[in-house]
Formats: structure tokens, sequence, C-alpha cells
């Protein structure tokens, strides 16, 4: 029974748990991601509580697949969320643009400040590519760069969509003003990004946001710091006999 193997019916009383260095793994790459819908790790996928590999027995990587089927197709269940679904159809061809309907984002200084874009760009498209079911790369000539959160060449870069549909929706050869994520060194076009026509005006007006959205967040902090202080300033005064005391017996000046 000590050499019989851990799938075995008699050992199957207790679910089998996933390795903590896999829960961890999958919580450091998806959750940055999440953030930015505003999602944040959920408490029943905590990892602390779950096996580390060399000392007990869990399910490791390696004991289920190294390789994605090619056959393995992705559906939106939620505008940002997808799960994995067993095919009706193995052609990704032939999943029809039509099908997609993109959210429009409206350039305005409202929308700048509530999404806290972290690159602004102007760019040419050169290449839309559908590299997988649940993946769209654009690929763009990237001509100004007015802001980033790391560096970005002045050269051809891809801009990923992790969805079936691409929104927003763009076609070769616009040249367009772009505001959206960076997530683990990668550029993303999600749909609640902003792709629009360039135009001069427009780009100053993200100039303007910008220099907004950098005078909020000096206010929220100049807030944070004054509250601060004046939480530390408000100590309790003494009372009674004490207070009295106090009173009665002023320090002389020296």
């Amino acid at each position: 029974a000590m050499y019989a193997p851990i799938c075995t019916l008699e050992f199957l009383h207790d679910p089998i748990k996933p390795c903590k260095s896999v829960c961890q793994s999958a919580r450091d790459d998806c959750e940055p991601l999440m953030k930015m819908y505003n999602h944040s790790w959920p408490e029943s996928l905590a990892c602390d509580e779950l096996p580390v590999y060399d000392r007990g027995v869990c399910i490791s990587p390696e004991a289920i697949v190294t390789d994605l089927p090619e056959d393995a197709k992705w559906i939106d269940i939620t505008p940002d969320m997808m799960v994995q679904e067993r095919p009706l159809d193995v052609d990704c061809k032939r999943l029809s643009p039509d099908r997609c309907k993109c959210k429009k984002v409206k350039p305005t200084l409202a929308t700048y400040l509530s999404k806290n874009y972290s690159y602004v760009i102007h760019a040419k498209i050169k290449a839309v590519q559908r590299s997988g079911c649940n993946e769209v790369t654009t690929v763009v000539d990237v001509k100004e760069i007015f802001k980033s959160s790391s560096p970005i060449p002045r050269t051809q870069v891809p801009l990923i969509t992790n969805s079936s549909c691409q929104c927003p929706h763009i076609l070769p050869h616009q040249d367009v003003l772009i505001m959206c994520y960076e997530w683990r060194s990668r550029m993303m076009l999600l749909e609640n990004c902003l792709v629009e026509k360039w135009r001069d005006q427009l780009s100053k007006r993200s100039i303007q946001w910008e220099e907004r959205l950098q005078e909020q967040r000096r206010t929220v902090q100049d807030k944070k710091r004054t509250a601060g202080r004046t939480s530390r300033s408000n100590t309790p005064k003494p009372k009674g006999k004490a207070a009295r005391s106090q009173a009665s017996h002023p320090q002389e000046d020296h």
C-alpha cells in the first residue's frame, strides 16, 4: 500500500491541492491585469495554506501538461475574464469579427482621470494579426511618446489584445493616438483603452489631462499628510487634578 500511486481511489477522500508555488505563480501573473479592472486576487484562492512540493503531496505543473492543445478554444464570459471551452469549431479563422461589439470610450478628461492609463503614444498601425483564438497582436510604428511607465522604443512594437475580439477595433495604415496599459513590460490594447484618429488638438489635450491627473494625485497626497499631522497634534489634554496643578504652578521662564 505504501507504494500505491496517489491517484488510487482510496486516497481520494480529500482533494489533492495544487502546490503553493503554482498558486503564487498564477497570482503573480494574473493579479496585475485583474487590478486594471478593479478586481483583486480572490480570498478563496489564497496561496498561504497550500502545501509545499517537498513537504507533502500536491499537484505540480509537471503532473498535468506542458503544452496547450492546438484545438483549445476560449470564450468570453465577461468583458474582462475568459475561460477555456471544449471547441465546437477548431478553426479560429472562422471566428467572425461581426460577433464582437466594442464599447466606445470617449476621449474626455473624466475618462482619462478614471482610467489612469500607463502609456500614451502617437502611432501608425502597420498590421493586425491573430496570434491564436484568444489573442490579437497589433503592430504599430511608434512616432511620439507622451507617457509611459517603462521605456518604449520609437520603432515597430506589438500591442497585445488578450481576447478573441479586437477592441478597440482598428485597421492598418491608420494614424492614431493610443492610451492604454503596460503589463509585465508588454504593451496591451484592451477594451477599455482609447484609440482615436490622430489630431494635434487631441494630443495637446492629452498633455493637459496628464497635468490634471498629476495635480489630482498631489492634492490627494497633501490631504493625507495634513490628516496625519492633524491626528498627531490632537493629543488628549490632561484632566482633573493634573490639569489644575499645571494651571496653578506654571513653569518659570529661564
